[in-house]
This record gives structure tokens, C-alpha cells and sequence, in this order.
């Protein structure tokens, strides 16, 4: 299985650029795992966030957004987006696209 997704600016209308994003495996005491991560580049996308194929489970993406909403928006109130996602074995690519803008943000799964 692999993980990819992309960041659009709602507000503006374009990709977020230059976002780095992390993906960590949660174990059953809750505790994260690093075991991928990447930048967004310039259509807002990361191919795959793992070198390696992921197992079912728990996950936790995290796109670090401050320096893009600060540059971009003069503003930062989502400093970071957190989402927690649990793959099935049904799959063999999970699409995970975040729709952000300064003071919302929304995801879904996509294909």
C-alpha cells in the first residue's frame, strides 16, 4: 500500500507549495512511529509518502503549515493539519487530499 496527497488553497485558488508533510504508523499504545514523509511541490502534491509498501493500520499525516499560511496569508491559525486515517488491506493506494484555507480546512478520500 502507499500513501499520496495534495494541498489546495482554497483561498486562493492554487496549490500549497513547499508544505512539508509527515506520516507516521500509531501503535496500539498511541505512540507514532516516523515512516515517511516529503514536501509538497509545486501543484501541492506528494507522490508517495513511503519508500516502502505500508501495512493496515493506524496512521497520522501531518502537514506542517505555518510557513506557507504565514507567507502566503499573512497568518497562521492552523500552524499544523492533523489527520488520523486507518487503511484497510482493501486498498493498494490511498489519495488523501486536504482543500485548506486560512481559517478551515477540509479532507477526503480520494482516488
Amino acid at each position: 500500500m502507499k500513501i499520496s496527497t495534495h494541498l489546495l488553497d482554497t483561498s486562493l485558488g492554487k496549490p500549497g507549495q513547499g508544505i512539508p508533510v509527515t506520516l507516521e504508523s500509531i501503535g496500539t499504545d498511541g505512540a507514532g512511529t516516523a515512516c515517511g514523509a516529503g514536501v509538497t511541490d509545486a501543484d501541492g502534491r506528494v507522490a508517495s509518502l513511503s519508500e516502502t509498501s505500508l501495512e493496515p493500520g493506524d496512521y497520522r499525516l501531518t502537514f506542517a503549515t505555518a510557513a506557507y499560511f504565514e507567507a502566503a496569508h499573512g497568518t497562521v491559525f492552523y500552524p499544523r493539519i492533523v489527520l488520523y486515517i486507518s487503511l484497510p488491506a482493501a486498498r493498494d493506494h490511498f489519495h488523501i487530499p486536504v482543500l485548506a484555507s486560512t481559517f478551515s480546512y477540509s479532507t477526503y478520500l480520494g482516488s
